[in-house]
């Protein structure tokens, strides 16, 4: 027994130098382990004991080789183009941002099915481009978002921003600050850092925030891909604080990052699990400090937000619950698009990309024209359908 214990201890060292899942492996060899050593009890409770314990190891063996399966399975889903070449680039206060001053392609394939071909321009501010303005101004519009209020999968001009300084004949100012994967602290840093200051070039009036469900889990640091993003925590007697980046040590000390390369301790308890309602809290605390920053520091200006309400998803009630008692000037998708709730996917790029297409993001464009901005198009010469 206890030669069968030190070799299944030295194999889990050379598993965790030499693969990729060591967990899963390790696992494996200790449950083998565990059954051999049953058999070699002599006693009934031992060897029961011994059983169970191995079966145990057993099911997290079977679950963690599930989660390796679906974590390998390929995806038939790919992007090409400039996209892929030196389109991010690594941003101090937000994680990471577009490289400035560029046009990149972008065509994603399902398979060898297109599902779409489009250019992201990126002005010399790392903004996408929005259309000119011209005097005199009505207004100035700030868009906050990630990759739905970006454009994602739609062209320049059929970007939500876009539309609206299309709709109100130029009469408008729009900013387009969002950015594929950024959620509400990518928002409330570029605010409170001055950064939005430095860049536009007039008086906000409105400020437009475009959240889906899962910005709960971005502002909680859980996405693996904004793993510098600007970290905000929760203070005493209410509001939040920049309190460093998701990458912090104190807060992902050495032991966490090892014990993430366990996919079944990650889905239930790291990076891959659902934001609890501490989590959803902070999301709102977040907003809701986006709002006040916007109404003590730019005085007159307007803070709205539109939500893809989709209750399909575990957390909505409690995220929608959270966020009706602050405050907010809260806008629902399904109040804007007519049918979503019935159909989503009418108003998707396409089954295999849930991003909207250019006639939703036209139809939220006019939706914000008319009842954020209180203006009425002259005509529909610009709109996309």
């Amino acid at each position: 027994m206890g030669s069968l214990l030190t070799l299944a201890v030295f194999a889990a060292v050379v598993i965790f130098k030499l693969t990729e899942q060591p967990f899963l492996w390790t696992l494996l060899v200790w449950t083998v382990s565990s059954f051999l050593g049953a058999a070699a009890l002599s006693g009934s409770w031992p060897r029961a004991v011994q059983i169970n314990f191995a079966a145990v190891l057993l099911v997290l063996t079977g679950y963690e080789g599930y989660l390796v399966m679906r974590e390998m399975a390929v995806d038939p889903t790919h992007i090409q183009g400039d996209y892929t070449i030196d389109y991010f680039d690594a941003d101090k206060l937000l994680g990471y941002g577009p490289a400035k001053s560029r046009v990149a392609t972008a065509q994603k394939y399902h398979d060898d099915t297109l599902i779409y071909s489009v250019r992201y321009t990126i002005d010399d501010r790392g903004l996408r481009v929005s259309p000119p303005s011209k005097a005199p101004l009505l207004g100035c519009v700030l868009f906050f978002g990630g990759s739905v209020t970006f454009g994602e999968g739609v062209e320049d001009d059929e970007a939500l921003p876009y539309q609206v300084g299309l709709l109100t004949d130029h009469r408008y100012r729009v900013y387009n600050f969002a950015f594929h994967g950024y959620g509400p602290h990518q928002m409330l840093a570029i605010l409170e850092s001055g950064r939005a200051d430095e860049i536009i070039r007039c008086r906000p009036s409105h400020v437009v925030y475009q959240a889906i469900i899962p910005h709960v889990e971005r502002a909680a640091g859980l996405a693996i891909w904004d793993k510098q993003g600007p970290r905000y925590i929760r203070k005493q007697g209410g509001g939040v604080v920049l309190a460093g980046r998701f990458d912090d040590a104190e807060v992902n000390p050495p032991w966490k990052l090892w014990l993430g390369r366990w996919l079944t301790y990650d889905t239930l308890f790291g990076q891959r699990r659902a934001a609890n309602d501490v989590e959803i809290k902070l999301y709102a605390e977040i907003v809701d400090a986006a709002r006040l920053f916007v109404e003590q520091q730019f005085h007159d200006a307007e803070f709205h937000m539109l939500i893809w309400d989709n209750d399909e998803l575990a957390s909505h009630d409690r995220v929608m619950q959270a966020l009706e008692v602050k405050d907010l000037q809260l806008h629902h998708i399904s109040d804007v698009l007519l049918g979503y709730s019935e159909d989503k996917a009418r108003f998707e790029l396409s089954a295999y990309d849930h991003h909207p297409d250019a006639a939703a993001h036209a139809m939220i464009a006019r939706y914000i024209v008319q009842n954020i901005l209180g203006y009425q198009p002259d005509s529909d010469s610009h709109v996309v359908h």
